[in-house]
């Protein structure tokens, strides 16, 4: 938790620093300080995310060697072992990630820490794995009560195993619909470029030129809608301020043209489809929104990416 708030709080410092800048260099440089704006809202959300991502992978990897360590736990002391000889026992082998955790649990012991505080301890460091702290809640309880511990663990690793497999079926079935998200979302970023083309060309063969130089269609229809808010400063200009801010920091053209304001709205567009898509993905594919992460990055990765390549050549 103490590392999660430090890279949340210098993430917040660097993300504010940087919205400091884009502000103070405002009025000379529009273009850098909205590509400021847009660095500072990365450094704020991709460390923290990158984190939550690893850490959530951490923890699959510790519930995959649990049930290996408690068969061992369990076989010990079928050997005639008590549970503190045989967690001693178990620190030298192999267990994957977990292997630095166990041998941390033998040298607790090894200073003659009681074993209900090492078992809280470990039970700290998995704090995010329900699976792994309720089974040592179970053989906490086990060992104070006596009995056959060692069924109790074997039974618990079975357990455990079984529902890994019911969580493996479970993803195997739904990567059928993450592939559907990411066919979605490139289906939408393909539709969202061929209306910027299709739909600019129209707007500029249909568009009159009234006396007050406003752009307006035929119909009677503004061909640019924020077009009244380039020199207005409304508070009901805010969501076209951001289109302004977008187009300046991507070179999507000058404020007054109609194609700016199209592309900076499906470019907006794009960007919270792709994020949102790839949280949706994770949810779906390994019940978890921070395994989403992942998906949300490639998306917004080849989303973003596709998108400034496309206006670069010149297609839109």
């Amino acid at each position: 938790m103490k590392k999660e708030k430090k890279i949340l709080a210098v993430s917040g410092i660097a993300s504010a620093v940087l919205i400091i800048l884009a502000i103070y260099i405002s009025s000379e440089a529009a273009a850098l300080s909205g590509n400021l704006i847009f660095l500072s809202v990365l450094v704020l959300m991709v460390p923290y995310s990158l984190y939550k991502f690893f850490e959530f992978r951490r923890i699959r990897a510790f519930e995959e060697e649990f049930p290996a360590f408690l068969r061992d736990l369990a076989e010990s002391q079928r050997a005639g072992l008590t549970v503190i000889q045989a967690i001693q026992l178990s620190a030298r082998s192999d267990y994957g990630p977990l292997t630095a955790v166990i041998k941390k649990m033998n040298d607790q012991l090894s200073w003659n820490v009681p074993l209900t505080d090492v078992l809280k301890s470990f039970g700290k460091k998995m704090g995010k794995s329900k699976i792994i702290l309720r089974s040592l809640m179970i053989i906490e309880q086990a060992n104070k009560s006596g009995g056959n511990i060692e069924d109790t663990m074997d039974s618990l690793a079975s357990n455990i195993e079984s529902i890994k497999e019911v969580q493996d079926e479970k993803k195997t079935l739904m990567n059928q619909q993450v592939v559907m998200m990411y066919a979605i979302y490139f289906i939408f970023m393909g539709i969202s470029i061929a209306l910027i083309q299709f739909l600019i060309p129209m707007l500029q063969t249909e568009v009159e030129t009234t006396p007050s130089t406003l752009p307006i269609m035929s119909g009677g229809f503004s061909a640019n809608p924020c077009y009244p808010c380039i020199e207005g400063t409304d508070p009901s200009c805010f969501s076209c301020d951001i289109f302004f801010a977008i187009s300046s920091s991507f070179g999507f053209g000058e404020k007054e043209e109609p194609s700016s304001y199209y592309k900076s709205l499906f470019f907006g567009m794009i960007v919270i489809q792709g994020l949102f898509s790839g949280l949706i993905a994770g949810q779906i594919g390994s019940d978890s929104l921070i395994a989403g992460i992942k998906h949300s990055m490639i998306m917004l990765l080849v989303g973003v990416f596709s998108f400034l390549i496309v206006v670069r050549i010149g297609i839109i």
